[in-house]
């Protein structure tokens, strides 16, 4: 399995969990204060346009519409509740560079050689009007049907499947097979972090800062594209 861009996600364990504004600016707030912000970030919120494109699905080669977005600029994340509190689906991202002070764990390249050069670095949380899968299998198969990442749930609860993104070996993660928001942490291409039997990598103090933000454990998980 090629990966060119690595993205590691934070899920909630509770599939309809949906944080409120202030949840999300306690967050952002609290990876700066952490130093595990993006360096020279730009935060944004991203919403639907209300408008609608086509384009052809990357792995199936299949048609599909795509529901149009919005970017807004804001120079504040006290500016973060004005904008999204009357919205289901949305995204807070902050957008700079890595390595941040507070890493969210050490990079490598596809050699596995460490990676201590800068890279684009952002971090999003997400948020849907339903829940939707978290498993990423790449374009392989396990016989279980597995929506796609980022696809409507078939099943309300239950454990996510990944494939090792050097390996393709089969993880499994419980209570993480769909949610209605997650956090992401998107580095430069090309670049992994060090995955053995496990995907709970991230910096401790990141994942306890989104508990203590939102008020509920999280599994860990990844996509890519």
């Amino acid at each position: 399995m090629i990966v060119e861009q690595y993205v590691h996600t934070l899920i909630p364990q509770d599939a309809q969990f949906c944080p409120k504004p202030e949840q999300v600016r306690c967050f952002v707030d609290g990876l700066s204060t952490l130093g595990a912000a993006p360096r020279n970030a730009e935060l944004k919120i991203v919403k639907p346009s209300g408008r609608l494109r086509s384009g052809t699905h990357p792995l199936t080669g299949e048609i599909i519409t795509i529901p149009g977005k919005e970017l807004i600029a804001v120079d504040s994340s006290a500016n973060i509740s004005r904008v999204v509190s009357s919205l289901d689906q949305y995204e807070v991202a902050m957008e700079g560079q890595g390595p941040p002070t507070l890493p969210a764990f050490p990079m490598y390249d596809l050699n596995g050689a460490a990676f201590v050069d800068t890279y684009g670095f952002s971090v999003r949380c997400c948020v849907e009007a339903q829940p939707v899968s978290m498993s990423n299998l790449g374009d392989e198969e396990t016989g279980d049907d597995l929506p796609f990442f980022g696809e409507p749930c078939r099943k309300p609860s239950g454990s996510a499947l990944f494939r090792h993104p050097l390996t393709s070996v089969l993880m499994e993660v419980a209570n993480a097979s769909c949610a209605r928001f997650w956090v992401e942490f998107e580095f430069g291409r090309w670049l992994l972090p060090k995955i053995d039997n496990s995907l709970e990598i991230l910096n401790p103090a990141i994942t306890g800062l989104a508990n203590r933000c939102f008020g509920l454990e999280f599994a860990q998980g990844f996509h890519h594209f």
